[in-house]
């Protein structure tokens, strides 16, 4: 997806309309990045809607039309990056291991799928916060990697590598596993 210069352009003058359909375009991209780095549907939406108050607030201050998607994604990022450090303090309060050394309350649901997901979860906290963004952009919205260079403004080799070493570092964790 393509986004239109004369959009950003419009919105960093202050037009609601501009940024209303830049919204338009990349609200779907970030919900689903949110969703998947947050697993929760109430949380992802909070930290996009935040992320456009933020870029609503400063898109004037935006360079390069061009930079637009990464830029905006960069601030998706840091709400992330803060959301997690919340849930962090939070979970540190009490351990999961309390909740599921009762037998009572294991059921056989928690079988191999569960298991598996919460492999892939931990192989995924192993990547740094760039590997999994790349990871996502790549896997799940299917960006190629010069689309990802261009968003995260760095060179494609950079990406094209640190996919394959993501990759490779997911594959070995689930190896492991």
């Amino acid at each position: 997806m393509n986004i239109d210069a004369q959009l950003v352009e419009g919105a960093k003058k202050g037009d609601g309309e501009c940024f209303s359909q830049l919204y338009e375009l990349v609200q779907d991209d970030l919900y689903k990045y949110a969703l998947y780095a947050l697993g929760n549907a109430h949380d992802a939406e909070d930290v996009v809607a935040e992320t456009f108050l933020e870029a609503f607030r400063g898109i004037s201050k935006l360079r390069e039309a061009d930079a637009f998607k990464g830029w905006i994604f960069k601030i998706l990022s840091i709400r992330i990056k803060r959301r997690i450090s919340r849930y962090v303090k939070e979970r540190n309060q009490f351990q999961i291991e309390d909740f599921t050394s009762d037998p009572a309350l294991r059921t056989d649901s928690m079988d191999a799928a569960v298991i598996a997901r919460a492999d892939l979860l931990q192989a995924l906290a192993a990547l740094t916060p760039q590997e999994r963004m790349i990871l996502s952009l790549s896997i799940l919205y299917g960006y190629t990697t010069k689309q990802i260079s261009q968003m995260l403004r760095c060179p494609h080799g950079t990406v094209s590598s640190k996919l394959h070493r993501s990759l490779q570092k997911l594959k070995k964790q689930m190896e492991e596993r």
